[in-house]
């Protein structure tokens, strides 16, 4: 690889990070389409640009620096929201009250919620990822390199298509656009 090569990667991964910044932001304050719009054109250009500068391989290596961008904002608030210890925790004064505290209870919304997140949104990414596995292995020669660009396709679809799904509110027109891909998919991945 040239240096122009190394400086397409380099603000290839700079802006596959910005655009997953993007995306983190609009998901912690709903109500600006135009942040989700730029994130998803940041991830596109900077895949775009890897692929540009080093072909398949650096389509993949993008991937994989937009999947540990995707871990670190996960598990960053999550670090920050863990509860103290017992001994660190405020003591309430003796006139006050405790917190009324509900019990968790499994909803029929909330358990077709995680059905269609979990395994439907899983089964069309890798539908999806065959799709796209037919279409980018070569006539002739290793199809690996289009095998592992289609294993992190299907991670990365899943955890769209799992967003994009729990952005939807209503519960049936969530489970129709999941029918129509899961449908969909199958039938490209199968013809």
């Amino acid at each position: 690889m040239t240096t122009a090569d190394w400086s397409m990667m380099t603000g290839a991964g700079m802006a596959s990070l910005a655009g997953l910044a993007l995306l983190f932001f609009a998901w912690k304050r709903p109500g600006r389409p135009w942040v989700i719009g730029a994130g998803w054109a940041l991830l596109s250009g900077g895949l775009v640009m890897a692929c540009l500068a080093n072909g398949d391989r650096g389509a993949a290596q993008v991937i994989v620096i937009a999947m540990a961008g995707v871990t670190i904002f996960l598990t960053a608030p999550l670090l920050g929201g863990i509860a103290p210890p017992m001994g660190f925790r405020r003591r309430r004064p003796a006139g006050e009250a405790a917190p009324i505290r509900r019990p968790v209870r499994a909803s029929l919304s909330g358990i077709w919620t995680f059905i269609l997140t979990g395994p439907v949104a899983g089964a069309i990414a890798l539908f999806g990822s065959a799709v796209l596995f037919r279409i980018i292995r070569p006539e002739n020669g290793s199809p690996a390199t289009a095998g592992v660009i289609a294993i992190l396709a299907a991670v990365l679809l899943w955890a769209v298509l799992s967003v994009a799904l729990l952005i939807e509110p209503p519960t049936g027109r969530r489970s129709a656009y999941a029918g129509l891909a899961l449908i969909a998919t199958a039938t490209f991945a199968f013809i």
